[in-house]
């Protein structure tokens, strides 16, 4: 099992682009997202064509339902948040009534809804599928207490207006797990292309092939915004990652299907 600390660490660069494998042109590759202070580095490892498309995944996501966590936790933001909208809409349900109305950050209870996928290896070729095999939500509280504050508005329920990308967000964890392996060597253990990076680079819809939910209690893991671990499952051979995006919060973790492992490896 590979992990390790990734806080503001720089690795040695790559000098060719590891998802096409370009040498012109080379950018900074962040193995987490910017977004999500992800500060490790990978440094000359991306093309400006494949950060622009995996880019894209990510600001879906992160000027998406992860906008208010990231302001609520200060996390990493090249415009220092100042683009960030000053309320987020909420909607109040009084007498059977729904009320919307727009909420300031500071009293928002942030309600972040991760995607439960299928196990990742569930969906065969053979099936038509959207990306991914979605069969429900885990949220994940940050910010006021809901009830109270329904409570507080004098209303029944509530409700956060969120539009899910389940497709986008097993895209970008693909896309950690895979930026991780590589920059920890962990590819070198692999032989042939990795299964999962047609599908990170929108080549195949086929992400929920790769890429699905842990069956393993969520855990939280004190001290440590996100965790991402390799796995070398010799059984099946395969290469393994598994990622938790929060994982200071009891949040699901993902397991990612990197590709199949040489016979050869100890």
């Amino acid at each position: 099992m590979t992990t390790t600390r990734l806080d503001g660490k720089v690795y040695a660069p790559v000098g060719r682009c590891i998802y096409c494998g370009r040498t012109e042109g080379l950018e900074k590759e962040h193995v987490l997202p910017f977004g999500l202070s992800g500060t490790a580095i990978l440094p000359k490892a991306s093309c400006r064509q494949c950060a622009s498309i995996t880019g894209a995944v990510e600001q879906e996501l992160l000027r998406g339902s992860f906008w208010p966590v990231r302001i609520f936790r200060n996390l990493k933001s090249r415009t220092k948040h100042k683009d960030a909208p000053a309320t987020f809409p909420m909607t109040f349900v009084r007498a059977g009534i729904e009320e919307v109305h727009h909420i300031k950050i500071d009293e928002l209870p942030i309600l972040l809804h991760f995607p439960i996928l299928a196990p990742p290896g569930y969906l065969s070729p053979g099936i038509p599928t959207d990306g991914v095999q979605l069969s429900g939500l885990a949220t994940v509280r940050f910010g006021k207490e809901p009830i109270m504050e329904a409570r507080l508005k004098g209303a029944t329920g509530l409700q956060v207006s969120e539009k899910h990308k389940p497709v986008a967000f097993a895209r970008m964890i693909a896309k950690i797990a895979y930026s991780f392996a590589y920059a920890e060597g962990a590819m070198n253990d692999m032989y042939g292309e990795s299964f999962v990076l047609p599908a990170i680079l929108g080549e195949r819809d086929e992400i929920g092939r790769w890429v699905g939910t842990l069956s393993d209690a969520p855990r939280t893991h004190p001290g440590t915004l996100h965790r991402i671990e390799v796995h070398h499952d010799r059984q099946r051979g395969l290469l393994f990652a598994e990622v938790q995006l929060f994982s200071d919060s009891e949040t699901p973790s993902y397991g990612v299907i990197l590709g199949r492992i040489k016979p050869n490896v100890a």
